[in-house]
């Protein structure tokens, strides 16, 4: 939501508030301590030595992007800066405290539901003038465009389904109802996939921890909300928005009038002991019948069938060329562009554009950036078969953030926001911070 606000309001500002309320808190957690300036600040960073080989990362990260634009012309420079203040974030989140996983969870949730409450009024009032919705069907709003507003969703459903998993109560499916949702409403591809090998991988850990049930309950409520969001409640929602429903309301409405209408012809044999009531909804039964018999091709179901992969293949073809022809250093950030619907757009599969446009070095960095922290945490996780459950569930939202994140770089561009970077620098400053205190 953060990153769609941005187009509003420009890009610099976007940064200029994010990072003066980033400041605002790093200032009141100092000013609340009692410890001294000096102690608190050799005790927080302490953290930082556990991952030199993360900073190394960073290190090696950055210096490809500036190899990189002093080799073409300058082309990426300014994203030197951007990466220097990310650094910068993650210095002031080990300063903030308390920082906790608990604390994600809650700021994830609430993203969700600002995220889809929103979505839904407009959609059942038809506020168009507030929505945004693609040719493909893919729906959002102004503060959440489609191809954003998923991330609403796929960040908050490992932990959300897990506590289904564990007890199938009102307010652990109803959460898991928003996070399906607004992932069946965006309709992407990215979305479901991970969804599906989230849900195979919480199976696997829920018959290993031995949850009564196996969470059998909880398999099923989730398969039935599943099966609902994405085959009923979006097609059936996209096509009240585009008015697809409305020939049918005329008819049943008609033909309430011509039932109430006394001069109307006589009602056959078979049909005159019906009352008024029953022959209403004999009507609306057959409106309804027509509505759900009707092609849903806008359905995300169907997208995820019979979506185009012509372009995705397209650029990362062309990614590759240009890796092997600007090789080791690359062509500058951002200079691997494909048409996509008569503009031109960046390589969507982020291994390959960083190849393509940073270079060796640039990639090598990103991942010791992203699978440091995620080894760390795992190995954290599974350290002792006694403390599996609880450090599973305390890391599960940090670790399962840094997995999509890496997951999403198959199929989508690298960043340089840090409205799309903020939660993952919240993800490695929790695992800096939990992994290595707690033993």
């Amino acid at each position: 939501m953060l990153g769609t606000v941005k187009v509003y309001i420009g890009g610099n500002l976007n940064w200029l508030i994010l990072l003066l309320l980033l400041g605002v808190a790093t200032v009141t957690s100092l000013a609340s301590s009692q410890n001294s300036l000096k102690e608190l600040l050799r005790t927080r960073l302490s953290v930082l030595k556990h991952y030199k080989w993360m900073l190394g990362g960073w290190v090696l990260f950055i210096t490809g992007i500036f190899i990189a634009a002093l080799m073409n012309d300058g082309t990426g420079l300014y994203t030197v800066v951007k990466y220097l203040l990310f650094v910068f974030v993650i210095l002031s989140l080990l300063l903030i405290s308390p920082l906790t996983p608990a604390l994600l969870e809650k700021a994830l949730n609430v993203s969700l539901i600002v995220s889809l409450v929103p979505l839904l009024v407009f959609a059942v009032l038809r506020q168009t003038d507030y929505m945004l919705v693609l040719g493909d069907g893919r729906m959002g709003w102004l503060a959440s465009w489609p191809g954003v507003i998923w991330k609403a969703g796929a960040y908050a459903w490992p932990f959300i389904a897990w506590r289904c998993l564990k007890k199938t109560s009102w307010r652990n499916l109803l959460l898991a109802f928003c996070a399906i949702l607004v992932m069946a409403l965006d309709g992407s591809r990215t979305s479901m996939l991970w969804m599906a090998l989230v849900w195979c991988a919480l199976a696997v850990i829920a018959l290993f921890a031995k949850i009564p049930g196996k969470g059998i309950k909880g398999h099923i409520a989730l398969l039935v909300i599943t099966l609902f969001s994405f085959t009923v409640l979006q097609p059936t929602l996209l096509g009240w928005v585009w008015g697809k429903y409305d020939p049918l309301i005329v008819e049943l409405m008609t033909e309430k009038k011509d039932v109430n209408d006394p001069a109307s012809n006589e009602p056959d044999a078979e049909d005159a002991n019906d009352s008024t009531a029953e022959i209403i909804m004999d009507n609306l039964g057959d409106t309804v019948k027509k509505a759900l018999s009707a092609p849903k091709e806008d359905a995300t179901a169907d997208r995820l069938i019979k979506g185009d992969n012509a372009t995705r293949l397209e650029m990362i073809q062309t990614g590759w060329h240009k890796a092997v022809a600007t090789f080791p250093w690359g062509g500058g950030f951002g200079s691997t562009r494909v048409a996509d619907n008569d503009v031109t757009s960046v390589i969507h599969m982020t291994y390959v554009q960083l190849l393509a446009d940073e270079g060796v070095l640039s990639f090598t960095g990103y991942l010791l950036i992203i699978l440091i922290p995620l080894f760390a945490g795992l190995k954290f996780v599974f350290a002792g078969r006694e403390t599996f459950i609880e450090r599973f569930e305390l890391m599960l939202a940090p670790l399962s953030v840094l997995a999509l994140f890496a997951m999403m770089g198959c199929f989508h561009p690298l960043s340089n926001e840090l409205t799309e970077w903020g939660v993952v620098l919240v993800a490695i400053t929790l695992v800096m911070t939990h992994v290595t205190h707690r033993k």
